[in-house]
């Protein structure tokens, strides 16, 4: 059995969890949703041109739906809530980067955003997000062996 509700799926008793729990017993595990986008950098006010994030689209949850790189300004994202839902993060495989991505937006570590970022109506209710906008700041990027996070924090939520 599996419900969702916000950001967190209850799993219950499965046929093949049954060597582990005792028949009938319910083990809850809470997992964030990680819903997919694609990523428009540059500044809003300079029609995307320069640093931060200037758009987010939210895109189906269809496995088989390719992205198509359309400009290397854009890139594949997974978008989720962090801090109890009082953040969010984004996710980017480095293969979903172009070099020319990496050299302008990660290459120091840092992404600069001189302004907020709108995010997609459908993110916001499917997450159950208390803001409406990703915040203007210096966002730490965390870079792992595959792949590279950032987390929006919102500290007036905190």
């Amino acid at each position: 059995m599996e419900t969702g509700y916000h950001n967190t799926i209850i799993t219950g008793n499965r046929p093949w969890e049954s060597l582990k729990y005792p028949i009938g017993c319910e083990q809850t595990r809470i997992e964030p949703m990680l819903l997919q986008c694609e990523v428009m950098f540059g500044s809003p006010s300079s029609n995307c041109d320069g640093n931060g994030i200037c758009k987010i689209v939210a895109r189906s949850q269809h496995p088989l739906q390719s992205f198509n790189r359309t400009s290397c300004s854009h890139a594949k994202a997974l978008f989720t809530s962090c801090d109890g839902g009082k953040g969010a993060s984004m996710i980017f495989r480095r293969e979903w980067l172009c070099s020319k991505l990496m050299r302008q937006h990660f290459r120091h570590g840092v992404l600069e955003m001189p302004e907020s970022c709108p995010i997609p109506p459908a993110l916001i209710s499917l997450l159950g997000l208390p803001f409406t906008e990703l915040p203007a700041g210096l966002h730490l990027i965390e870079h792992y062996e595959t792949y590279y996070r950032i987390n929006f924090r919102f500290t007036h939520l905190i």
